[in-house]
């Protein structure tokens, strides 16, 4: 037995290792640069419904071209200096932090998210009671101290509620919630007041909302259905929420553990050249040398006045109160957030895990190729101010709208069926509701509704005819229709119309912008073929599959 198992462990490692030695063989060369298997089996998709081999063949080579056409204009690229253009470089640089911190956030969240059956049974067993309770919500903790201070020395809660909580919602009641179950509410609110007993009043409890101080007024029993019934819907709740949930924990800790410093003195500097503003004032001007200045310090980094005034202009349109320490304490926070997750993901070497080097690869050729085509291809594109007017009075044809209908139907499998609804709706039945009741076709579930038909459609010409023919609303008569009988109406028509040149003009210049821009790209892909000569394994292209790699959930 233990020899089998190490048979069959080293098999599979022969495997797993000979499928990733195949997918860093070249399947096609371009100039110094290559497509990996690897690459190509990653974007390719085997067709829906499997063709003949000729026809399979011909739309992995389609694609295989076209990943060769990109990594030609990456060549060219790079050999012009583009991968070296400022806003280029810096669009790169913010699409690799967002590569990251989604690629942490599967890591550090979604993998710790998935419940498992002790998770959905214990959330059942708390489903057993509801609780009524009030609130005071406040911004700061600050606030929050004052709040409880005043409770304890006989406040009024409802009064409180009425003239602190930021909830105007609740405040307008006296801070009353009114009943909710387990569930409802985000996790450190509902386990602080599922703790606590009726009558009983919280401390501060931090939330993403902000400071809550909460009342528990009462507590009951409710029925509820078996477990079984349950555990699925459960699971798929709790599946929607704890990610939330885990994300709010885990930016908190590090938030907390980053000690974060603002450096007062500058602020208070800054502050006093800041002129008022709705809602928020403008950032004020800053000398030279005070944006040289470090105004944040933080566990493993700091900011530059010029930072942080980088950052409130990209992320909060150059908008923040200097002069509100508390607000802007937590707004900083906010800002920094993203880099101490970027930290984060940087030692945890997420940026060296292959599937991430790819990604920031690919991300790299597409804007490369993306800013080539722009500049030599789009970029070329001329139109003559006559030339969209001229092709339309060439082509008029094109813009001639035929006349439309709106067309129900109601089809069934034999024409007794049908000739019975058409009596019926005679009768005035409603054609909707019979659709739904008795159609064997796709658009009962829209009441009937198949699409808009031409004049001589020729899809459609029985029905297209019989379409023509009736007025509206008004039920045709049987007739056959795919293998079944149908009574169609027709709830709207159009006349045919001759769309004119105005109408059509946008049209127009998009049709010939991107003929020309095909002719272009053509002559230009010939060139820099001649420039990168391209190879192709085509033993390799015919042998080559999808990806079959399950990407971690």
């Amino acid at each position: 037995m233990k020899r089998w198992l190490s048979t069959a462990l080293i098999l599979s490692l022969t495997i797993a290792l000979t499928s990733c030695s195949s997918r860093n063989k070249t399947i096609a060369s371009v100039g110094g640069s290559k497509i990996t298997l690897g690459e190509f089996q990653d974007a390719y998709k085997p067709p829906m419904i499997p063709g003949d081999s000729a026809a399979v063949l011909a739309g992995k080579q389609e694609l295989l071209n076209r990943m060769v056409d990109q990594k030609l204009m990456v060549n060219e690229a790079v050999a012009r200096g583009m991968d070296k253009d400022p806003k280029l470089v810096q669009d790169l640089e913010e699409l690799k932090k967002n590569i990251l911190l989604q690629e942490l956030y599967r890591d550090e969240i979604l993998k710790r998210a998935q419940p498992s059956d002790s998770d959905v049974k214990k959330f059942y067993e708390r489903l057993g009671k509801e609780a009524k309770a009030s609130h005071i919500l406040v911004k700061t903790e600050e606030e929050a101290k004052e709040v409880a201070q005043a409770l304890k020395g006989g406040g009024d809660f409802a009064q409180l509620a009425g003239s602190k909580s930021v909830d105007r919602g609740s405040a307008q009641r006296g801070g009353d919630l009114g009943w909710f179950g387990w569930g409802k509410m985000v996790e450190e609110f509902q386990a602080a007041a599922f703790s606590m007993k009726p009558g009983q009043t919280s401390k501060p409890i931090k939330t993403a909302f902000g400071f809550h101080i909460i009342r528990l007024d009462s507590l009951r029993e409710v029925p509820l259905q078996p477990f079984e019934e349950m555990k699925d819907r459960i699971k798929q709740q709790i599946s929607s929420t704890r990610p939330r949930e885990l994300a709010n924990k885990y930016i908190t800790k590090l938030r907390d553990g980053a000690n974060i410093k603002i450096k007062g003195d500058i602020i208070q500097a800054l502050a006093a050249k800041q002129a008022p503003g709705q809602p928020l004032p403008a950032l004020p001007q800053a000398s030279p040398e005070e944006l040289k200045k470090t105004v944040i310090t933080y566990n493993g980094g700091s900011w530059t006045v010029q930072t942080l005034y980088d950052n409130v202009n990209r992320y909060m349109r150059g908008a923040l109160d200097l002069n509100q320490a508390d607000r802007l304490k937590e707004q900083v926070e906010g800002l920094i957030v993203s880099d101490l997750l970027l930290a984060r993901a940087k030692s945890k070497g997420i940026e060296q895990n292959p599937k991430v080097k790819d990604q920031l690869s690919r991300t790299r050729d597409n804007m490369l190729a993306e800013a080539y085509y722009r500049e030599d291809v789009s970029g070329k594109v001329l139109l003559g101010p006559d030339q969209a007017k001229q092709y339309y009075q060439k082509n008029k044809k094109e813009f001639y709208q035929p006349a439309k209908a709106l067309v129900y139907i109601i089809a069934v499998p034999e024409m007794a069926q049908a000739q019975e609804i058409y009596s019926l709706l005679s009768k005035g039945a409603d054609f909707s509701q019979l659709a739904r009741e008795r159609s064997v076709d796709p658009s009962k579930a829209s009441g009937g509704a198949l699409r808009w038909v031409e004049s001589n459609d020729a899809e459609l010409p029985e029905l297209s005819r019989m379409a023509f023919g009736l007025a509206l609303n008004q039920p045709s008569r049987p007739f056959a229709y795919r293998n079944n009988f149908a009574v169609i109406k027709v709830t709207e028509k159009t006349p045919a119309k001759q769309r004119t040149f105005e109408e059509s003009q946008r049209e127009i210049e998009f049709k010939l912008r991107q003929s020309q821009e095909e002719a272009i790209l053509g002559d230009l892909l010939t060139s820099l073929k001649a420039k990168y000569p391209v190879e192709i394994d085509q033993a390799l292209l015919a042998k080559a599959e999808a990806s079959t790699a399950v990407e971690e959930k």
